[in-house]
């Protein structure tokens, strides 16, 4: 984890980096690559009956100005708008959290070899929450990659604890 949050992690890093954009807005990034190929990773992002797959709750209706959903039970509760549908290509959304100033979800895919390379981005943030939010998207984009993968996506048992260490070092606050 980088504060140079453009540059793309190892090949075998799944950890997101926190860091300053160049407009100087605080941001969490996440570059995973995908054994699938687009079209199949864009799936799984804009179809409801996959999106309840990798995470229940997570609604996202991919047309612009549709709704969004991350409901995380007793954690709270996201929504937003879609702001952005590029098929294959992009899809973005604005990220209501209670008590945090609106922020932005930029989920990206660009084909590589025979998979693909997903970029999350969530900006600006302010750096209290990133650490948290750094967290659930790791834990989220794992179980998309256990979902297109064709694991047992209810078998995951995320180091929840161990991530937020993680996270909250790489933001200085560990």
């Amino acid at each position: 984890m980088t504060t140079a949050p453009d540059a793309p992690p190892p090949a075998d890093d799944r950890r997101g980096t926190f860091g300053v954009g160049d407009d100087g807005a605080w941001q969490v990034r996440f570059e995973r690559r995908l054994r699938h190929r687009p079209e199949r990773v864009w799936q799984a992002l804009v179809d409801p009956d996959q999106q309840d797959r990798w995470v229940p709750g997570v609604r996202i209706e991919a047309v612009v100005g549709g709704t969004v959903t991350y409901d995380f039970g007793d954690e709270g509760t996201a929504d937003g708008v879609v702001l952005a549908v590029e098929p294959l290509v992009a899809l973005e959304h604005t990220w209501r959290w209670p008590g945090e100033p609106e922020s932005t979800v930029r989920w990206e895919l660009t084909a590589s070899g025979d998979g693909t390379v997903l970029v999350l981005l969530h900006r600006p943030l302010r750096p209290e929450p990133a650490v948290d939010f750094g967290t659930g998207w790791h834990a989220m984009l794992d179980a998309l990659g256990v979902h297109l993968d064709g694991g047992d996506v209810a078998a995951l048992e995320p180091d929840w604890a161990g991530l937020a260490a993680t996270y909250a070092a790489a933001a200085g606050r560990g």
